[in-house]
């Protein structure tokens, strides 16, 4: 018997769905009205915040409105499995921003692929999770299969090396003003070399290769003087839960295999990468693997049910938009399982502590900082997660809560908010490292 052709319904999209001219247009139109308008309103009005000038306003102003505006969020619950999210993933990746190197003056970053050979692929012992695990487990079987047949899947990761970092002890310059390809090497420089471990923010849907995020990476490289790693995870809604956290939890093994020690190892995250390293900690804590040193979260997104007050009461203050559930194109509905409907057996999902890690058991973490936003929509959820983590914490937990800024400010990097949060995250990682046996066994 043939097979029923699926029918999709049209979807009203404001952005390029095609690189014609004419959708080149339509981004220009989009983001040029953006600029007018907000312009208009910061001298007629004045600015939102006193604190932020015209520049903070008009990039966080074209994100709002690009977040808010670009899916249609009045889609109906009930048309959730009429809609071709395949399609959606192709217009998601045609409209985000292109990918480009970092320029000298900023540092030096380069790509490597982690090949996912059966040795990697061992079973997650994690039945305490039910349907997560099971799915965990799912992955893990399909790329052993499929590494067993000779095909072996692979992973990108990035390598990051700030402007002002030198691990090379017979480079004259900076590493990160011309191409040092000692410096890029995915192994240990030395027996006990240091790194940063970090996942991108984008609610799971972006943020792959994002330059901001990679400026980020520099920052951090040059103000540590260490470098930096980034796994490129699966992104949605091509590719849903669990298939961002099996990556992570793949890269972290395949970097410890390459002979970096856990011991030497800050693991960190923005936004859903937060929530994707605190999801890692609890896998790596009940399977009893060995764990990273330290962590540091950055504006954590550790409840993907959006369930804080302030989704409510920050909404005039961050550049993130606030949507119910119910909405198809949520971040959370299309990274946990594009095109299901809605449903309070989703919702009981969605509090498993391997998707919203505020939900789990958060004892036994390693030292761990945690930045956010006064502004942000994720405040009182972020506050709520560190106030557990605390609860039940044998090792440090710090929480910084910014004056002024939003959601995942550190990507904002010309700010004194940010300058100061990169340099927190320097004195936490000395902290961790040179007091590594008073504040970690």
């Amino acid at each position: 018997m043939a097979s029923v052709k699926q029918e999709y319904i049209s979807l009203p999209l404001r952005l390029k769905t095609s690189d014609g001219v004419i959708g080149r247009l339509q981004n220009i139109y989009f983001i040029s009205s953006c600029v007018i308008t907000t312009v208009a309103k910061y001298y007629w009005y004045g600015p939102v915040v006193k604190a932020w000038d015209l520049r903070f306003h008009v990039i966080t102003n074209i994100l709002h409105r690009y977040l808010s505006e670009s899916l249609p969020h009045d889609t109906p619950n009930k048309l959730s499995e009429k809609i071709d999210f395949a399609y959606i993933a192709d217009y998601i990746d045609m409209n985000n921003l292109p990918a480009r190197p970092l320029s000298p003056s900023i540092g030096h970053n380069e790509e490597y692929d982690i090949i996912v050979d059966a040795e990697l692929c061992t079973a997650y012992e994690l039945p305490q999770y039910g349907i997560s695990g099971d799915k965990l487990n799912a992955m893990a079987d399909d790329d052993r299969i499929s590494a067993q047949k000779g095909q072996p899947r692979t992973i990108s990761c990035q390598v990051v090396v700030g402007s002002q970092v030198s691990l090379c002890n017979s480079c004259k310059v900076p590493a990160g003003m011309h191409k040092q390809p000692k410096l890029m090497v995915p192994e240990p420089l030395y027996p006990d070399e240091r790194i940063f471990f970090h996942f991108h923010g984008g609610a799971y849907c972006v943020g792959e290769r994002s330059l901001t995020h990679i400026y980020v990476y520099a920052h951090t490289s040059s103000v540590s003087g260490l470098r930096v790693f980034s796994p490129n995870y699966r992104l949605a809604p091509r590719s849903c839960f669990p298939s961002q956290l099996h990556d992570c939890f793949l890269s972290y093994m395949d970097i410890l295999r390459r002979g970096f020690k856990p011991e030497n190892i800050i693991l960190s995250g923005d936004s859903a990468g937060g929530a994707l390293a605190v999801a890692l900690l609890i896998i790596l804590r009940d399977m009893h693997l060995p764990r990273p040193a330290g962590v540091v979260l950055i504006s954590p997104w550790v409840d993907s049910t959006c369930s804080g007050a302030s989704w409510a009461t920050k909404m005039s203050l961050d550049y993130l938009p606030s949507f119910p559930l119910e909405d198809p194109f949520h971040p959370t509905r299309m990274f946990y399982a594009a095109g299901r409907r809605f449903s309070q057996e989703m919702l009981e999902e969605l509090r498993c502590p391997l998707v919203s890690p505020i939900f789990g058991d958060l004892s036994n973490m390693p030292p761990m900082l945690i930045q956010m936003g006064r502004n942000e929509l994720l405040h009182d959820d972020i506050s709520e997660f560190a106030e557990k983590t605390k609860l039940h914490a044998e090792n440090v937990v710090k929480l910084e809560a910014y004056d002024n800024m939003p959601h995942a400010f550190v990507l904002l990097d010309f700010t004194d908010a940010a300058q100061q949060a990169f340099a927190s995250v320097n004195n936490f990682a000395r902290e961790v490292f040179d007091g590594e046996k008073r504040m970690y066994n």
